[in-house]
């Protein structure tokens, strides 16, 4: 039996050919008048999309509760003596306090604030499963975790403002303006925060410029490992995607995921996330 179990929440989609040990997942709910979907295996981001355009309002996310986590960290210690879990940036979701409730019941079960959401959470869980793997304590796992958002960089494009308009997430005049003024808007993920920006367009491809802003000229980047998010399914633009990126850095690997449920309906079908590391 492993030391110290690595589990985390279903807010970030675990691509095989990153992480090939399982990682156990607690899911969220996700409530639609069809009925509740547990993220990221029951719903995916295309059929998140499809609703919100057919309802026009975005679906309600419900995170796991501390029963929740008290069930599902019981069980787990069936497989393991220790848990450790990475839990979704508790400023996005209410989910970190509800496990850090349900963790009180338990002596060997350790909770961590990822500060992430999504495609930045798997540079954390990656080095948490290394780790465990290597006999090192929770303690120390959740002490590499927090030292390793300080290099992390996160961020999310939209291809327009008129899809937040549309679903009454801003006003119909400020999403207008942006789109006339070719602006397409970002969305930051840092230390926990999320600050909005902008790339401005000028006739060209909205992914183009975002890829060149984030990438262009920077000199610190880990070009081990480049962690691309969009909604599923992206297939089609893949090779588009990498295609763009080798203009400016050449990774070593470039590894898909599904974008966070909670930004799917804030940046819309063609929406784009670029995850690395700074050294």
């Amino acid at each position: 039996m492993n030391k110290t179990l690595i589990t985390a929440d279903s807010t970030c989609f675990i691509p095989p050919e990153l992480i090939s040990e399982e990682v156990p997942v607690i899911q969220a709910e996700i409530k639609t008048n069809s009925g509740s979907f547990r993220e990221n295996y029951e719903i995916t981001s295309e059929n998140i999309l499809e609703y919100a355009m057919r309802e026009r309002k975005v679906p309600e996310t419900v995170c796991p509760s501390v029963e929740d986590y008290t069930l599902f960290f019981e069980q787990q210690l069936k497989k393991a003596s220790c848990i450790c879990h990475l839990c979704c940036c508790a400023n996005i979701r209410s989910s970190y306090a509800n496990a850090k409730k349900a963790a009180e019941s338990f002596k060997n079960v350790y909770v961590a604030d990822s500060l992430q959401i999504g495609g930045g959470m798997l540079f954390q869980i990656a080095q948490a499963v290394k780790l465990a793997s290597e006999g090192f304590s929770p303690e120390f796992i959740i002490k590499s975790i927090d030292e390793l958002d300080k290099h992390i960089n996160s961020t999310y494009a939209s291809k327009n403002a008129s899809w937040v308009g549309y679903l009454n997430l801003t006003s119909k005049n400020l999403s207008a303006a942006l789109d006339l003024l070719q602006i397409a808007p970002t969305i930051t993920i840092r230390h926990g925060a999320v600050i909005s920006g902008a790339v401005f367009k000028n006739g060209h491809e909205y992914s183009e410029r975002y890829i060149r802003k984030m990438l262009k000229g920077k000199k610190n980047i880990d070009r081990s490992i480049l962690i691309i998010s969009c909604p599923k399914p992206f297939i089609r633009d893949i090779e588009k995607y990498k295609k763009e990126v080798r203009k400016y850095v050449s990774f070593e690997k470039i590894v898909f995921t599904n974008i966070p449920i909670r930004y799917t309906c804030r940046l819309g079908d063609e929406s784009l996330g670029l995850h690395f590391l700074n050294i």
